[in-house]
């Protein structure tokens, strides 16, 4: 498959970028996955502190300039992130040995769950719901520039849910519309959702190999999760 000609993952890769261009573009991803990097620290040996570790991960990938390490071998954001983590995760252990401990108090204090429990598990969950935010927001302001933001705000919750009997009905007559144009349109906006989740990926990969492969990852994290 041919790359992508611009996505924001390639923009990191090109060397006609200025480095601030290129630490702006770096600063922005990691700010909107922070989440993953957050819940990757709390299922650590060292969960006690995932918060600090986040903010020292992001603090010294800025300082250090670790965009610089990925090569087009490392076919998207995802994976380059995650083996960052790894690494980082790793050294830290190693320097504080005395402090690894996970149980208790930091599992109680996780954000959502995981089957395995691992890092990579709990990294993959966030990843995914950050993905399914940003393209909640894509759907929600073009709903609200065609000027049908009650019709999204309507169908939201039912977009990963079946409605209840007559929870359908009641949202047609509030919406002043027939109950099979309203059935019509949640099929359309949760195919649009689908749609959107791709988009938002595809904007982290080399390829579209990649996202194939990234979206079946974190397909496999939702359905462990559920």
């Amino acid at each position: 498959m041919a790359a992508f000609p611009t996505t924001r993952w390639s923009l990191i890769h090109a060397s006609r970028r200025s480095p601030a261009q290129t630490q702006a573009a770096w600063a922005a991803l990691m700010r909107d996955y922070r989440p993953a990097i957050v819940a990757y620290f709390r299922r650590s040996a060292l969960a006690r502190d995932a918060e600090d570790l986040a903010q020292e991960f992001l603090l010294r990938s800025m300082q250090a300039d670790w965009w610089a390490r990925a090569d087009a071998q490392i076919g998207s954001f995802r994976r380059f992130l995650l083996a960052l983590l790894k690494r980082f995760l790793l050294n830290r252990e190693s320097a504080a040995p005395q402090r690894r401990e996970i149980g208790g108090d930091a599992l109680d204090a996780l954000d959502g769950s995981d089957e395995d429990g691992t890092p990579e598990a709990s990294f993959d969950l966030q990843f995914a719901l950050c993905l399914t935010r940003t393209a909640l927001e894509g759907l929600r302001e073009r709903y609200a520039r065609d000027g049908r933001a009650a019709l999204f705000a309507g169908l939201e919750p039912w977009l990963a849910e079946t409605p209840g009997h007559g929870e359908l009905a009641a949202l047609a007559a509030q919406l002043q519309v027939a109950p099979n144009t309203l059935a019509v349109n949640l099929r359309r906006l949760r195919q649009r959702l689908q749609e959107g989740i791709r988009a938002a990926l595809g904007e982290l990969c080399l390829e579209h190999a990649q996202v194939d492969a990234d979206l079946a990852a974190l397909r496999e994290a939702l359905a462990r999760a559920r």
